[in-house]
């Protein structure tokens, strides 16, 4: 029998870790691509050159995007988040860009386009999407979950962002 009440009580209950969570890592998923970007263009230089830092809006962008996908993730499918939090980086990375001047538009195909990259991604490389998506569609129902929880780890979580921030990085120079 499904408990609602307690669903909804474990729920609240993972909100603000979640938000904490998804800050620190969005911060250090992001840090780290820097460095494998910058590993990466230099050719292995990295200990004679610079690491080349992003600027600070993919900086604000992605604790953005690591909290609202730290909260969504208790309400919606993996699938579904990946499309709310790469709306909150744009956004974000949008607003801080232009120094909260929300004169800017949002480019509607490029978020549909790094959506469905990123879903792809999260489909091939992540484990935990599959069982996390059944165990979603299990509680929207309203049966309890027979499927265990799976919950990724940091390092699984920092590499996934790492490997769809570099693959970004490189589609978007290659256009």
């Amino acid at each position: 029998m499904y408990n609602l009440e307690y669903h909804k009580y474990l729920d609240r209950a993972h909100i603000l870790p979640n938000l904490l969570n998804g800050a620190t890592q969005g911060i250090i998923a992001q840090f780290l691509s820097d460095l494998i970007i910058t590993f990466l263009l230099e050719e292995g230089e990295i200990l004679v050159n610079d690491v080349n830092i992003s600027n600070i809006s993919q900086y604000y962008a992605s604790v953005a995007s690591g909290m609202v996908a730290g909260v969504l993730l208790i309400f919606l499918d993996p699938f579904a988040v990946v499309l709310f939090s790469t709306i909150a980086y744009n956004y974000v990375y949008l607003l801080v860009e232009y120094n909260f001047n929300i004169n800017f538009e949002i480019d509607a195909k490029e978020i549909i386009e790094d959506s469905i990259e990123t879903i792809l991604l999260l489909f091939m490389f992540d484990p935990t999407a599959k069982s996390q998506y059944l165990r979603y569609t299990e509680k929207r129902h309203y049966l309890e979950p027979n499927i265990p929880r799976r919950d990724r780890t940091t390092i699984q979580l920092i590499f996934f962002v790492i490997l769809t921030n570099t693959y970004n990085f490189f589609t978007e120079r290659s256009n």
